[in-house]
């Protein structure tokens, strides 16, 4: 696998007037303000590994996801994001199971119900994803009648983010079941591992693009330009402190050793690069999700 970035879809729209609109309605203007903004980077825990959490879980590896040609990242990165989050609820106690929400419902529901359509063509705003799921809601990956949504689609996630379509009114009723109570901006790399280690998944959106080599520690060095949407699952203090990313291009496009038993799709970033993608202001905390019942057929370890 060669460091050539253009083969891989994006899909991150960077605007700030829509961030703003979105975060001028929010309680808190970004994590920092929060009440768990307030604890000390010091005094959380070394390191969180998200995967490790949701393969104990759940029974099986953290999912790698894939967005094809389609310019959906926004949609993935949010997905996976709230996968964390599930793990961390259900950690604490909460009686749920963690299912992926839908990439084609997110997507659709932040260009067209959020965002009204402005866009022509592919992409989205982080912040018009974290507005949907969280006044909106989530739709599980699974049967709706006649919308099977068991896998992703991008061409039926490109059809239901054109202007003028939008998540379909029938699924609508499925997301109100399952909305985030909160969402924040996050915009330092001490705030996304204080964050993270109270639970709080991150979508986070950059133009910072890397070389798809990890080296032995499974850091992969910054390099180009990705106007990209990913998902923080994890992170590192220590003597090379980093925040642990997943992508959505694939098992395979990214090379060299997985670390800590990482999912193939992700790497460390270390600490002032995610510093740098943080601060472009369109990366997203989750909290407080409401989840879907727990499945009585799965024998759960919490």
């Amino acid at each position: 696998m060669s460091d050539e970035l253009t083969e891989y879809a994006t899909g991150w729209v960077d605007d700030q007037e829509a961030v703003t609109e979105v975060v001028q309605d929010l309680p808190w203007s970004n994590f920092g303000a929060t009440d768990a903004g307030a604890v000390s980077f010091d005094e959380i825990p070394d390191h969180v590994y998200g995967w490790k959490e949701y393969e104990e879980i759940a029974g099986k590896p953290w999912p790698i996801f894939n967005q094809g040609s389609y310019g959906t990242c926004v949609s993935f990165g949010t997905s996976a994001a709230m996968l964390f989050t599930q793990i961390s609820e259900i950690k604490r106690g909460d009686h749920e199971q963690p299912k992926t929400p839908s990439m084609e419902v997110i997507y659709a529901g932040s260009r067209v119900e959020v965002g009204g359509g402005r866009i022509r063509g592919d992409g989205s705003v982080g912040a018009w994803a974290a507005k949907w799921v969280n006044l909106w809601g989530v739709v599980p990956q699974d049967v709706y009648g006649s919308h099977d949504l068991t896998k992703y689609d991008g061409a039926r996630a490109r059809k239901w983010g054109a202007p003028g379509a939008g998540c379909p009114n029938e699924l609508e009723p499925f997301a109100k079941k399952n909305p985030v109570g909160s969402v924040t901006l996050v915009t330092s790399f001490e705030d996304a591992c204080i964050a993270l280690s109270q639970g709080f998944g991150i979508n986070v959106c950059s133009n910072q693009g890397f070389r798809m080599s990890r080296d032995s520690a499974g850091f992969c060095a910054a390099a180009g330009n990705w106007a990209h949407s990913m998902a923080f699952i994890g992170y590192r203090k220590g003597s090379r402190p980093g925040l642990f990313v997943v992508n959505s291009w694939g098992g395979d496009s990214t090379t060299g050793p997985a670390p800590e038993g990482g999912p193939a799709s992700g790497w460390w970033v270390e600490a002032k690069v995610a510093d740098n993608m943080l601060r472009a202001r369109d990366s997203f905390a989750y909290s407080q999700f409401t989840g879907f019942p727990k499945n009585q057929t799965i024998d759960w370890i919490v």
